[in-house]
């Protein structure tokens, strides 16, 4: 089950892509009161905007009522959450990090302002940040160690005897919707790419892995 309340900021799907793979197994020899709903909530191009509509604070509230209902629930967030307002700027997405911390976010994409503070700042704020973030069409190839170098392609989760795969597909035109300085490393070296092939490959390769007695995984 993926939850979504519709508003104008906080939970709008836009084009950047979070793919969630399942693969379902042993569900029909569970009674009715061992299975449970599997809620995914999820936010988009939030733009620093942590008050707006119910605001972080009520997503948290939110969060914690679902929890109430099954023990089943994940957050993720789908990019462009770390730029946008003042307190952005001023932290250079940091605020936004320690914010979607407190909140619990369990994944999160890369969206193209993410990259709106640099290279060198993005590898810290991906340190800093509890959330794992994913990318399967993202490849670093600057100079030096990057955080990004070290995003995971997806993530497995088990929900009981389901299985969901994360798999984070960032907007192969990042770099043009936004400042080609911003994805430079110091020496003013490109040191991103963004491949719609990968993006193609990886979630063809997503379809083909999780798969349950022969038949194709649904997707959401």
């Amino acid at each position: 089950m993926k939850h979504r309340i519709p508003n104008n900021r906080f939970y709008r799907l836009g084009a950047l892509l979070l793919a969630l793979v399942l693969a379902l197994s042993g569900l029909a020899g569970c009674s009715a009161e061992e299975q449970q709903d599997i809620v995914i909530l999820y936010t988009n191009d939030v733009h620093c905007a942590v008050d707006d509509d119910i605001g972080y604070a009520g997503l948290t509230a939110y969060r914690k009522w679902m929890e109430s209902k099954t023990t089943y629930v994940t957050l993720v967030d789908c990019g462009d959450a770390l730029q946008g307002d003042t307190l952005g700027t001023v932290s250079q997405g940091a605020y936004l990090v320690d914010v979607m911390n407190e909140v619990g976010y369990d994944f999160a994409v890369l969206g193209n302002h993410e990259f709106d503070y640099g290279m060198e700042q993005l590898s810290a704020l991906l340190e800093t940040s509890e959330a794992q973030y994913l990318g399967c069409n993202i490849r670093y190839t600057g100079q030096g160690s990057s955080a990004v170098s070290a995003l995971k392609l997806y993530e497995m989760v088990s929900y009981g005897d389901t299985e969901v795969a994360f798999v984070g597909v960032s907007t192969p035109e990042s770099i043009v919707k936004s400042t080609p300085a911003y994805f430079m490393d110091e020496s003013g070296n490109l040191s991103m790419i963004f491949t719609a092939a990968a993006e193609r490959s990886c979630t063809r390769r997503s379809r083909t892995r999780w798969t349950s007695a022969g038949k194709r995984a649904p997707t959401m």
